[in-house]
């Protein structure tokens, strides 16, 4: 335990030393005039916290609450552990019998209020019930219980707790009631669920010290002696189960609104699991190893059902996937906000979820109850811990008591500064205002303990919004206070809303087995006591029910189920149905056989479907790959069965073999007509051939045919280096349908193309003609008003030849 805790449990201890079952007492504080007041004032009861086994509303002084806020404040004693929360009833459901009686206690003791708490100046039409830590889950349970009377109480302040965190409800009663009775030698009846009264007697008869000195072991985070479902107080479904389901039920039921009928004001602080870790823990910090056997073992104490992969998930969402190296004391920091939002924070959010009216449409303006939300940020500077550690589980009760106005009383610490007078003096108001309209920020007093400072000054300038489960706005409380939304909101939506989803029975015909972690059995993985998992709590009925005739039979009501209710909060599920074991237990061993027997054939069947679907996949890809390659060899065959009927038809006709990618249509020169065109084409009519070597950008292919307007203009000139161009004579060339015939001019017709020498003169023709070169190309321009077509050699200037 960190020494800060042991401290201040060592100033708590003097006022624990005289206990007794005749513990039902109040104390009632109230200012001096309130008794002859004409105005009556609101009444504050606190219920205390720290543990349903241990503590007393005594060491609580309410005087300095009471005169400065001006209300009337009761403090009380209920019966605790043993005493006031044993259950040995296995079947609530069917035989319904109080055992809650710590939370009857409080039930008197409001009822005593309501009757003579205006004796004392108080009003009864006006009281506040605030409770802290276990008593705040004990004023939850209050606000939901159908046995409560309506007008009792108004309000409600809950501080750190809830109704729906793993500590605030008992799972399995009887199984600490049975330890019990076998410790002090009580007769086990065969028939538990008829005669489960017989062991309360036994209990009855033994003296209180023999009680309080058994040792009944509890798994960490979990409580043996606590509030459970009787049936009476605490009903399936009318607490940690679902209220939600409640809500929403039909006519039998209470009403939506009777459950939010009540003003409320919630809170929480920093750090509410510190306390929990050891003082070396604290100022060293630990390894990731050492964090992970604590969440696994909150994890296998708090659910049933698929626990590594709600540990996994734990495990994800409070690490620093930033840091390439985690340090101690920053994995410890993570381990405590991973217990404080899943035994505090959430729970408490999803309290206040399910009690907070819902916002006020547009238009519209907002009636019914009102719901506030506080997160209490600060430490105390004269504090039992190590500053910025955040702050801890009831560091906050100090301010409510107004401990720091008068230096320090009780068990609270002392010497505080100017800055912490004020924020006391703050939350006193807060709280009164409260009790009193059901609005903190109302009704400002006057007067002060200290004068208009700064400090007073930042809280006068705040206005606290109202809480509502869509945009869940609070008020961080500190030395700079101000008003945020939705306080860690992407953690709390691990705990209250994917972790329920997780948290699933799944199919029937898996085995159980599947919700275990790996070596579930193995202590080494755990830091403190766990519970036996799901499958082997009935084990523990066992040795009691060896004399029960397997041939009994029971009431639907008391048989084993595994699924559990529909959850949409971080609050495991309690197997309350494992407290009716008498015909579990004869069967247990053949249950489990065919459960695993049928989980083996449903994974057997599903890997079939898997492997044959596969296997069909498999076989569908080898056929459209061989569809494809056979249509690409196909495409190949027919492409190489037209270059051999081109190359047959080449040789025939002394063509060059065919090339695909010239078979196309060029014009020739960017700066002639549309019309005229060079068609790149093994064609039988005349064309024009170069050389191979020629390449230019125009054209540059080894055959041509040109095409003009008004006729066609075919000719076939071979150039080439080998084969000179011979003629003693010009020649004309005519053109189809339009063309005549002369010897020593040029052609007179429209229809010509000329290949112009760049030199205007007489167009000659020379007897031999030197090889085109390779690195020229031919442009053909059109003329309409020449009548010649001439070649021209860019390397001889003079030469030309016209035909």
């Amino acid at each position: 335990m960190p020494k800060g805790r042991l401290e201040y449990l060592k100033r708590l201890l003097p006022f624990l030393q005289n206990q007794s079952e005749d513990c039902l007492y109040l104390n009632v504080f109230s200012p001096v005039y309130a008794a002859t007041a004409e105005k009556k004032l609101p009444v504050i009861m606190f219920i205390h916290g720290e543990s349903f086994e241990w503590n007393s509303g005594n060491p609580y002084d309410g005087s300095v609450l009471a005169s400065y806020g001006e209300v009337v404040v009761v403090t009380l004693n209920y019966r605790l552990g043993i005493l006031g929360f044993l259950n040995a009833n296995p079947s609530p459901q069917i035989r319904a019998r109080v055992a809650n009686y710590g939370l009857m206690d409080q039930m008197a003791a409001l009822h005593w209020v309501q009757q003579n708490i205006a004796q004392f100046g108080g009003d009864p039409t006006s009281v506040t019930l605030a409770g802290h830590g276990s008593g705040a889950a004990c004023i939850n349970f209050l606000m939901t219980s159908p046995t409560m009377v309506p007008g009792l109480f108004h309000r409600a302040i809950l501080l750190s707790g809830s109704a729906y965190a793993s500590w605030a409800v008992v799972d399995d009663p009887v199984v600490y009631a049975l330890k019990l009775a076998k410790e002090l030698n009580c007769t086990i009846p065969s028939d538990l669920i008829k005669n489960h009264e017989q062991i309360v007697d036994c209990l009855r008869e033994v003296p209180l010290e023999d009680l309080l000195s058994v040792n009944i072991q509890t798994p960490s985070y979990l409580s043996a002696f606590g509030p459970s479902i009787d049936g009476v107080v605490i009903r399936t479904g009318l607490s940690n189960q679902d209220p939600d389901e409640l809500l929403s039920a039909g006519p039998s039921k209470r009403s939506h609104d009777s459950y939010r009928r009540y003003d409320l004001l919630f809170g929480v602080v920093t750090a509410e699991a510190l306390w929990r870790f050891s003082n070396v823990d604290i100022l060293n910090g630990f390894e990731g190893e050492r964090r992970d056997k604590l969440i696994r073992t909150y994890v296998r104490n708090a659910y049933t059902f698929h626990l590594s992969e709600i540990f996994y998930t734990v495990v994800n969402e409070y690490t620093d996937w930033e840091r390439t190296s985690q340090h101690p004391i920053n994995t410890r920091d993570a381990a405590v906000s991973a217990l404080s939002d899943a035994q505090f924070v959430a729970p408490l959010v999803h309290t206040g979820d399910t009690l907070a009216p819902p916002p006020a449409l547009p238009g519209q303006e907002k009636s019914g109850p009102k719901c506030f939300f506080y997160v209490f940020d600060y430490q105390t500077k004269d504090g039992d811990y190590p500053q910025r550690m955040g702050t801890v589980h009831g560091e906050d009760l100090p301010y409510v008591f107004g401990a720091p106005l008068v230096d320090g009383f009780s068990h609270f610490p002392h010497n505080y500064t100017k800055a912490e007078i004020s924020l006391s003096e703050s939350i006193i108001l807060y709280w009164s205002n409260f009790a009193r309209t059901g609005n903190p920020n109302e009704h400002q007093r006057p007067d002060s303990v200290l004068a208009a400072t700064k400090e007073r000054n930042r809280f006068k300038s705040i206005v606290w919004d109202e809480y509502d489960p869509v945009h869940q706005k609070y008020l961080e409380i500190g030395m700079k206070p101000r008003m945020k939304n939705h306080f860690r909101a992407h953690q709390l939506s691990i705990w209250l809303r994917l972790i329920p989803e997780l948290h699933r029975a799944g199919m029937e015909d898996v085995i159980g087995r599947h919700n275990l972690f790996k070596n579930h059995d193995n202590m080494d993985l755990y830091e403190g006591l766990v519970k036996p998992d799901s499958l082997s709590r009935l084990s523990l009925f066992e040795e009691s029910y060896k004399r029960r005739n397997t041939n009994d039979s029971l009431p639907l009501g008391g048989i084993t189920t595994m699924e559990p209710l529909s959850l949409t909060t971080c609050m495991p599920v309690a197997n309350y149905s494992a407290l009716s074991p008498t015909s579990a237990i004869n069967a247990t061993t053949d249950t489990l056989n065919s459960l695993e027997a049928a989980g083996y054939a449903a994974y057997s069947t599903a890997l079939s479907v898997t492997i044959a679907i596969g296997c069909s996949l498999l076989i569908l890809n080898v056929l459209i790959f061989a569809g494809v390659y056979y249509q690409r060899d196909k495409t190949r065959l027919e492409v190489k069965s037209l270059q051999k009927q081109y190359q047959q038809r080449g040789m025939s006709h002394q063509q060059p073999p065919f090339d695909p990618i010239k078979h196309a249509h060029y014009h020739l020169g960017h700066s002639q007509p549309s019309n005229v065109i060079v068609d790149v084409e093994n064609h039988d009519s005349g064309t024009i051939l170069l050389s191979n070597d020629i390449k230019s950008p125009h054209i540059c292919s080894n055959s041509m045919q040109i095409n003009t307007t008004g006729g066609c203009l075919q000719t076939k000139i071979p150039l080439s280096d080998s084969t000179p161009f011979k003629s003693t004579r010009n020649e004309h060339v005519p053109m189809k349908n339009t063309i005549n015939r002369t010897t020593n001019t040029g052609y007179t017709g429209s229809g010509m193309m000329t290949l112009p020498k760049p030199v205007s003169g007489v167009v000659q023709q020379t007897s031999q003609m030197s090889a085109y070169r390779g690195d020229t190309c031919l442009t053909l321009p059109r003329k309409t008003n020449t009548a010649s077509l001439s070649l021209s050699n860019a390397g001889n200037n003079g030469k030309c030849f016209t035909y």
